[in-house]
């Protein structure tokens, strides 16, 4: 048992790590170009579904606990992991229907949408954000799994991948057909009247923003500042939060 659950940590930190990396490489588009963006969100779903199924246990005993009313201390982590991922969900179907290079590909073109295009913006940031807070909650134990984590013998914990899929077959059903469901329900958000403003808003925002020229070196720049302020103020003030908390009970 205990060795299972080493093997399980070493997935867990090596997935999360792959995921933050292929994230902040995402998250700025303007450094990497379009093309690269485009294909690393769709490799980024890989560890991050992988990531949901390492957790599978832990999700559905906090679900169970919510339904008895039993849940306390790890309430907020809970609800804030269902925020997230469908955050995650609101910025992989908003990228996809404003795809200019991966999807061309295969012949899937869709029609340049402006409420799309400030929907993407918007929830990649915030997600930024979170991702931020995401990190604070969980930094004791990210250090301690780095610090013991040996980078190099360890990719052989990566070959558990194929033991986690095959345990948690139903789990990776279930995972897929509620991201699809809610996905779609997501995309139909298009229709809505207030969608339909939104649009308007910012195609207007779009050609005003057109008009101002930017000098080309900071182009790179500001995605890389971008992500770092997201990413570190809410980081740092959860953990102030956090520290606050601990002495109060003390």
């Amino acid at each position: 048992m205990k060795k299972s659950n080493k093997n399980s940590a070493k997935l867990r930190v090596i997935l999360d790590l792959l995921f933050f990396i292929l994230m902040v490489l995402v998250l700025i588009p303007q450094s990497t170009g379009i093309p690269i963006h485009e294909w690393l969100s769709f490799v980024i779903l890989l560890p991050f579904f992988l990531h949901l199924l390492v957790n599978w246990n832990w999700i559905t005993n906090q679900s169970k606990k919510l339904i008895k009313n039993k849940i306390q201390k790890t309430k907020f982590d809970y609800v804030f992991n269902w925020l997230l991922y469908i955050l995650m969900l609101v910025v992989t179907v908003s990228g996809i229907v404003i795809s200019e290079a991966a999807l061309p590909v295969f012949g899937i073109h869709f029609k340049a949408n402006a409420f799309w295009t400030a929907t993407h913006n918007l929830s990649a940031t915030l997600f930024i954000a979170f991702l931020g807070i995401h990190l604070a909650l969980h930094w004791t134990w990210i250090v301690q799994s780095i610090k013991k984590l040996k980078f190099l013998s360890d990719l052989q914990y990566l070959k558990q991948i194929t033991t986690v899929v095959k345990k948690q077959r139903k789990a990776l059903l279930l995972l897929l057909a509620l991201s699809i469901i809610l996905s779609l329900g997501i995309w139909l958000i298009e229709y809505s009247n207030w969608a339909q403003q939104i649009t308007l808003n910012a195609a207007q925002n779009t050609n005003e923003n057109a008009k101002k020229p930017t000098q080309s070196w900071l182009i790179y720049v500001l995605p890389l500042v971008k992500v770092t302020v997201f990413l570190t103020i809410p980081a740092l003030l959860t953990g102030l939060v956090i520290k606050i908390k601990k002495k109060l009970k003390k």
